[in-house]
This record gives structure tokens, sequence and C-alpha cells, in this order.
């Protein structure tokens, strides 16, 4: 099915997002190396577990375990090769050959994660660094023991704990803590061997079992900073979620704010509109009524003039209707229709010459201007 444009760029925006922040687990610490301009180097910090603006190439993330790491030099046929070295091999002060099988259990120093990256560098060079540094101590310091002082648990105890010290604080000094410094088994010529085999044996097993204590310790530790750190994040979570709420409801209050705004806007522009018309409308009215006044005042004008009373007849006659006309039988001429105008309200000829005047003295023969 072909996705729409829409969906493929919502595609591309959450892989560019994606890409564009780091993620740091909770049990990973972060550094960060900014690889151009002034500032170029490693951020003199670590990260904790959260997610973080990633601008590659302008600079790169690391990760660094958390956890306690351990680092095995036995021969063990069930563990793959890359999980184990072999074991240490020493020369005591008489010139025995003694192979000594270690457990190292170590971590990246608190807020010391730069600083590895800066001494030994990304990936797993701080684990090689930490080899060399074991094998280097353990040949220095064992090697300080003759081949029969092997035997004696005090003096290989009082020197693993010097093993210890020393490895430690050569580790440190890099950005890495030391957990705990193992030795569990030696590997002797087998002359000697036989005869301390038995008693060698329980020896060890108490050491292992009180190491296998404090990895568990080690192991709650771990734990509690794992459980400590997803209270973290479930925090930064809600507190973004209330972020978004929040400006969520300031967008919609800024929204609703330009809509009453918009609203009042339109309702005074059409109250404007609806007064200019009622205006106009007004104005109309008032020139009307002055052209109404106008056309009855010359109205009345025309009327009081001398042909007003003729034009009164005329219309009289106009509307006269014949079937209520009443004509007497004496003393009217029916055909003179000068009397008949004057009956109908026009101006006698004495005082009008009017369309009438002529007429009177037409019906009345000749005078003595007209013979």
């Amino acid at each position: 099915m072909k996705r729409s444009p829409a969906v493929q760029l919502a595609l591309i925006l959450i892989a560019v997002l994606g890409s564009a922040c780091a993620k740091i687990k909770p049990d990973e610490i972060g550094v960060r190396t900014i690889n151009f301009g002034s500032s170029k180097g490693v951020v003199e910090k670590d990260y904790d577990p959260g997610f973080y603006r990633n601008l590659w190439p302008l600079e790169t993330w690391h990760r660094f375990p958390r956890t306690v790491q351990q680092m095995r030099f036995v021969r063990d046929a069930a563990l793959p090769p890359r999980l184990t070295e072999d074991p240490i091999a020493i020369t005591s002060s008489d010139g025995d050959r003694v192979r000594m099988d270690v457990v190292v259990y170590y971590r990246i120093a608190e807020g010391q994660a730069h600083k590895v990256v800066q001494d030994s560098g990304i990936g797993i060079q701080h684990q090689r660094l930490v080899r060399d540094l074991v094998i280097e101590t353990a040949r220095a310091i064992f090697g300080q023991l003759g081949t029969e002082d092997f035997y004696n648990p005090d003096e290989r105890e009082a020197l693993r704990e010097q093993a210890r010290e020393y490895l430690n604080a050569r580790l440190l000094k890099r950005g890495i803590e030391l957990v705990d410094y193992l030795v569990i088994t030696l590997e002797f010529d087998p002359a000697y061997e036989n005869l301390i085999k038995q008693k060698k044996i329980a020896d060890q097993m108490v050491a292992l079992e009180q190491s296998k204590t404090r990895a568990a310790e080690e192991r709650g530790k771990v734990d509690m900073i794992r459980q400590e750190t997803e209270v973290k994040l479930r925090t930064i979570r809600q507190e973004t979620e209330a972020q978004i709420t929040k400006r969520n409801a300031e967008t919609d209050l800024r929204i609703a704010e330009f809509k009453t705004k918009a609203d009042q806007y339109a309702i005074q522009r059409r109250a404007d509109a609806d007064l200019y018309r009622k205006q106009k409308e007004a104005e109309g009215i008032v020139l009307l009524k002055n052209a109404e006044a106008e056309g009855t005042r010359r109205l009345n004008q025309a009327l009081a003039g001398p042909g007003g009373a003729n034009l009164t007849a005329l219309e009289a006659a106009k509307n006269l209707r014949l079937q209520d006309v009443v004509f007497p039988s004496t003393d009217f001429n029916w055909f003179n229709p000068t009397d008949m105008a004057l009956r109908l309200g026009a101006e006698p000829a004495s005082t009008s010459r009017g369309p009438y005047a002529g007429g009177a003295n037409q019906a009345t023969g000749p005078t003595e201007d007209n013979p």
C-alpha cells in the first residue's frame, strides 16, 4: 500500500528527530564529544540516563556501562574465548613459574567517564588498559614471593590486598574504580601441587565465597542504581508531559483571546456599517420630505395664481360622474359651456382670462366690439 505524502513526511520527520536525539539507557553513562569549533573536544562532564541533543557530525556520543564489569584471567573451556584471558604467568623470586587465575571486578568511577575517553579512548580501549595494568600489577606484587611463600595463605592474602590497592590507585588516575581483585587458583610445579592441593582448595573456597558475597552486594547496588534511574526517568517523563499540557493550555487560551478580539472587531464593524446605513437612509428621507414639501409649495403657489381655479374646475370635471349630475329644467342654458364652467367653479370672465372666458363670449353672440 502506497503511503500518502503526509505520512511519508511524518516518517521522515520522525527519523530525523530520532537521529538528532541521543538516548542514554539506565545502565549507561554518556560522554559527549564536540568535533568542531572553539570548544572542540570531550565535554568535561558525564551524562546521566535520559535523552539529549545529537547533531552528528558536529558532535559524537559515547556510552559506557554503569554496572560493574569483570575481567577473568582463567582457563575455562565453558566460556567463550572473548570473555576470558589466559591465566597470569608469574615468576617467583627464586625463579619458578607460577600460573595464577585472577578475576577482577571494576567499573567506571563516578563522574569520570569523560576522563576515560580522554585517557584511554572510546570503545573497549579502557578494557585493554585494565587488562595490561592487572597483568603488570600481578607480576610486580606477587613476583616478590618465593615459591614456598605462595603456599602461605596469610602472605598471599596480604599481597592480594596490596595488589588491589596498588591497582586501584593506578586505575583511579585513569577514571576507573577497582571493585575487587580476586585470586582464584594458583598452578604450581606438579611436585609442589600434590603436596598443598587439598589444603589450599579449602582456603581459596573461603575467599571465593567472600568474593561472591561482595559481588552479590555490588549487584544489589547496581539494582538499586537501576531502580533510582528508572524513577528519575519516570519523573522526567511526567514533568515533560506536564510542561506539554501547560503549553497546550496557554496556546488554547491565546487562541480564544484572539478569536474574542476578532469577534468584537467584526461586531463593531457591523455596528458601524448599520449606523452609516441608517444615517444615509435618514438623509434620504429628509431629502424626500423636502422634495415633497417643495412640490406641495409649488403646487399651492400654482393653484393660488390666475389659472388655479380653472385647473381645479378641470380636475372636478374629470372626476364628475354623469349619473350623479342633475340638470335643472328651467333657467339654465344646456349648451352654454360658460355657464357649465361657472357652475363647476371657474372664475367669471371679468376676473380671469382663462380658457373658459373666450367660450363665454362666443356663446353670448356679438358685442359692440365684435359685431
